[in-house]
């Protein structure tokens, strides 16, 4: 099934503009101390940390300039965001140079690079000790 033109490019107008609204509101609503902005589930159930704890205000920190700040927040941000600034990259290039580009997010071992980091950051980060304790929000 194949995608027609308008359609895709409204498609793509749509997700921009939600991103846009969600930039705007974590630049403009700090997560810590709002009632109305999702928890994380995992911490609410069993009080250990998972991988994205801390990635809202670690994002609202980023949009404000506070880079170390935010990644005291969550360290594993930096991989999505270097993930995301990859496939945005490859984005605009492929309409700069069309040829066929090897992408490395799909190199079979990549998976399971990430899955290895994520997990072990998932562990590291709830022992209460240091220095792993620094890894917690």
């Amino acid at each position: 099934m194949t995608i027609s033109k308008p359609i895709k490019i409204l498609l793509i107008t749509v997700s921009v503009l939600v991103g846009l609204l969600l930039l705007w509101m974590y630049y403009s609503i700090n997560p810590s101390g709002q009632s109305f902005i999702p928890k994380c589930p995992f911490h609410s159930i069993t009080g250990y940390h998972c991988p994205g704890c801390g990635s809202q205000r670690a994002l609202h920190d980023f949009l404000h300039g506070r880079i170390i700040e935010g990644f005291q927040h969550n360290v594993l941000i930096g991989l999505g965001l270097l993930v995301m600034f990859y496939k945005i990259f490859l984005w605009i290039r492929s309409y700069s140079y069309p040829q066929k580009t090897n992408n490395l997010l799909y190199h079979p071992k990549t998976a399971w690079v990430i899955l290895v980091l994520v997990l072990g950051f998932w562990i590291l980060r709830n022992i209460p000790f240091s220095p792993f304790n620094i890894l917690a929000p």
